[in-house]
């Protein structure tokens, strides 16, 4: 083989390997995050970012952080028995949470809100408290889901597995809501979606359930810590928005991230409960 085509070759393996490696960032964006990591992808793309191999934003700080190590989930008695990926340091320094029992459900729940009446959700996390205001006439059945599953302490002793922080990431969001925190988990069904008529409803402190495609949204939920109008497509359930403790939005929003697409937290921040006042 001549010198040039073997050139020739080790080209063409090199560009099969990169094409390998994006198709496998793009898998790991839809299993991890839904449908919502691929709008970071398609968002950063629109917008002409130049990202270098390991997904770094072109002209950030050449800070990183060390991702977590986990142990085995048997090896833990506490919230991480269930949520093993979460890392040991609690931001805020709080404290991991107790494990808890969750129930398993097999269909999706046949509880109705009224939409006459306020429906407050608290919650209680590793760096405060804040509180969302479920919105029952614009997403009755997004809204009926998320009361079902605070009354069975589902939220409870779960974290914030995502922060995909702004900037040239695109998007601004906390996302929490899965019992396993890998981003994977959920309540055991899905429910329909209850879309807004357009973009303009991502606004900051909405609140919104997430999902990996059309009617797949189960608990997993992602808070807007910033205008995500032009960075989402109305692709996802509007259900409230925080009205208070929103400085404790903006404390999670800051904890540190690594991982391979920059959005996985250093530092866990817990629901350690979740509670619904209605009046």
């Amino acid at each position: 083989m001549s010198k040039q085509t073997r050139r020739r070759e080790l080209e063409r393996l090199r560009a099969r390997r990169e094409a390998e490696r994006q198709r496998a960032r793009r898998r790991r964006a839809l299993l991890t995050y839904g449908g919502l990591g691929l709008v970071v992808v398609v968002a950063a793309v629109a917008a002409g970012l130049q990202l270098t191999a390991d997904d770094t934003p072109a002209g950030a700080a050449a800070t990183t952080v060390a991702s977590p190590t986990t142990a085995p989930a048997q090896q833990f008695d506490d919230a991480r028995a269930g949520a093993p990926t979460a890392p040991a340091q609690v931001a805020c320094g709080g404290e991991i949470p107790p494990k808890v029992t969750r129930p398993t459900f097999d269909a999706a729940p046949k509880t109705t809100v009224d939409p006459a009446k306020t429906y407050l959700a608290t919650f209680q996390t590793s760096c405060g408290r804040f509180t969302v205001r479920l919105d029952p006439r614009k997403a009755p059945i997004t809204t009926a889901n998320f009361v079902f599953l605070a009354g069975k302490k589902f939220y409870d002793s779960t974290w914030f597995h995502r922060i995909v922080p702004g900037g040239a990431a695109g998007i601004a969001v906390i996302q929490g809501g899965d019992p396993e925190g890998s981003g994977k988990g959920g309540p055991g069904y899905s429910i329909k979606d209850e879309l807004p008529s357009s973009p303009a409803a991502y606004k900051k402190y909405s609140v919104a359930m997430a999902n990996s495609g059309p009617d797949s949204g189960g608990s997993q939920f992602f808070i807007s810590f910033d205008d995500n109008s032009k960075g989402l497509q109305a692709n996802y359930s509007v259900f409230g928005e925080v009205v208070d403790g929103r400085d404790v939005v903006d404390k999670i929003a800051k904890v540190p991230v690594a991982g391979q697409i920059g959005d996985t937290p250093a530092q866990s921040v817990w629901i350690e409960r979740l509670t619904v006042r209605t009046s």
